[in-house]
């Protein structure tokens, strides 16, 4: 059995370490691909351009813990276990089966193994050691035995003999995945993974070998491939009419999704070329400011993650960006000058020797590469800790989106937003420098953006009967101008105003209005 998830695989050709490739994958998708079964290697192997023929990173790292795990990749020793007295021992690192329980043995050693067919258990007289009776059990049938519950074990005794000595599905393992999903599945290439000193704790898959896998130096450059959903560009929708805030915000929520979202620097540039080319203000956008502050990446990949890094007694309130010495944080004034770690896409983590504040310093990794780094795991605070003080991505942040999404990315002007910030202040984007955006009241009327997909959007034509006592002269250009100003006031007032859309149908005649014939009652 598997988790029963289904992940979608990215393959990535830009050769980057192993944490570079972390972080890339963590912002852009989900994280570094986990695997789980056979159909998932050949989906990761099917997901990698036909070009290449290399290596390619997954999310699996080592660890200095080891644990129990099955072959097959269910992690239930902490629910059941059969071991014989005495058991595990600390030396041996597979388990056999032997008189009824579990028994541990040298993975090198020859005995028999028992493999699962699907149903039920398949004993073999041959004598392998426990790496190769998994290969042999993989090919041939499904794996080697897991054994979940009592039940379980008394089937398998059952069905092979009672004093032989047949490799199960047990192992102890010292890696995990990048996401913590507690899955033992592993696919490791023949020696592998190796355990001679600086052998290297991450491992990558070879296309030359079937999609097997082996370890090697966390800072090797090389292909990649994430899991998870790519974030799908948001279809934006400008709005050329004046409403405070929260009036946008009804609008936008009714008719939409919500006001515009941004999670990127080119959502931002797609937002900008939404707004009409003759409009020169500021519009809204979806962000308010809230009482709680929260540590987040200027990157956009949300808040502070389970890694974290502070110095101790750090965060004191010294200011609302971070710094990192050797590898641990400080919260610092953000108009404090010092070299900063920007990350790019292509490249990876880039030191910037040149002092700047860290605005500036995000501003100049935006322009250049990326943006400011994001750090959020061990391999990744290792490769700066030989480093005095460098700005990173992380800043102290009181702002929400209207979608209640968790996105972190922000596109302040200089100086945005004031200090003297309040409550319920709310955010616009200047359409007359670069799409930055400030602060302004939010009972202030500007146009705004709303995101979402038009399909809701319909043409309804409707038909109207007027009637007037005196002689009327409804095809009157004029006198239609005024009802429909008349109208697009009444649906105002009722929230269904269409952006002055309303038009009169015509017909073939050119005529708007056809006097209606009323016949005589016999």
């Amino acid at each position: 059995m598997t988790s029963g998830l289904y992940r979608d695989y990215y393959f990535i050709n830009g050769r980057l370490s192993w944490p570079e490739a972390q972080s890339y994958c963590r912002a852009k998708y989900t994280d570094l691909a986990t695997v789980e079964s056979m159909d998932d290697v050949n989906r990761l192997v099917s997901s990698v351009g036909a070009g290449y023929s290399g290596s390619v990173w997954i999310g699996l790292k080592r660890v200095t813990q080891k644990r129990w795990g099955w072959s097959y990749g269910d992690d239930t020793i902490a629910q059941y276990t059969a071991w014989q007295n005495g058991e595990p021992s600390s030396t041996n690192e597979c388990g056999f089966l032997a008189y009824g329980n579990w028994r541990t043995y040298k993975c090198s050693d020859l005995i028999y193994f028992a493999c699962y067919n699907g149903t039920g258990y398949t004993m073999l007289t041959m004598w392998m050691n426990w790496t190769d009776a998994q290969s042999y059990c993989r090919q041939h049938y499904i794996d080697l035995p897991t054994i979940h519950n009592s039940a379980e074990l008394t089937q398998i005794n059952s069905a092979v003999s009672f004093s032989a000595w047949l490799w199960i599905g047990l192992f102890k393992d010292s890696w995990e995945w990048s996401d913590k999903w507690d899955w033992f599945f592993r696919f490791w290439a023949a020696g592998q993974p190796s355990q001679s000193a600086g052998s290297g704790d991450c491992a990558g898959m070879s296309l030359t070998k079937s999609g097997k896998w082996a370890s090697y130096s966390c800072s090797l450059q090389q292909p990649f491939i994430c899991y998870g959903g790519t974030t799908f560009p948001y279809i934006y929708q400008y709005m050329n009419e004046s409403m405070t805030w929260q009036d946008a915000q009804s609008y936008c929520r009714a008719r939409f999704t919500d006001l515009a979202t941004v999670d990127t620097m080119d959502d931002l540039n797609s937002l900008i070329n939404t707004v009409d080319p003759a409009y020169s203000g500021s519009v809204w956008i979806g962000l308010q400011n809230g009482a709680e502050k929260r540590w987040i990446w200027s990157m956009g990949n949300g808040v502070l993650s389970n890694y974290s890094f502070w110095n101790p007694g750090e965060p004191n309130g010294d200011g609302d960006c971070v710094f990192s010495t050797y590898g641990n944080w400080s919260d610092e004034s953000c108009s404090t000058v010092l070299p900063f770690l920007c990350f790019n896409d292509s490249t990876g983590f880039t030191i910037i020797n040149t002092a700047l504040t860290w605005r500036d310093a995000q501003s100049y990794c935006r322009q250049y590469h990326t943006d400011l780094a994001s750090i959020n795991s061990v391999e990744q605070q290792q490769m700066i800790s030989t480093q005095s003080s460098l700005w990173i991505g992380l800043f102290l942040d009181s702002w929400g989106w209207s979608d209640q999404g968790n996105h972190s990315f922000r596109y302040w002007a200089p100086d945005q937003p004031p200090l003297s910030s309040v409550s319920g202040d709310c955010a616009g984007l200047s359409t007359a420098d670069s799409g930055k955006w400030a602060q302004y009241s939010c009972n202030l009327q500007q146009n705004f953006i709303c995101y979402g997909d038009d399909r809701f959007i319909k043409k309804q034509i409707v038909q109207i009967k007027l009637s007037c006592k005196d002689k009327c002269t409804l095809n009157d250009p004029t006198i239609q101008t005024v009802f429909l100003n008349e109208i697009n006031e009444k649906l105002r007032s009722l929230g269904l105003e269409s952006e002055g859309k309303i038009s009169w149908k015509q017909s073939e005649d050119e005529e708007v209005f056809h006097e209606e014939t009323i016949l005589p009652i016999n």
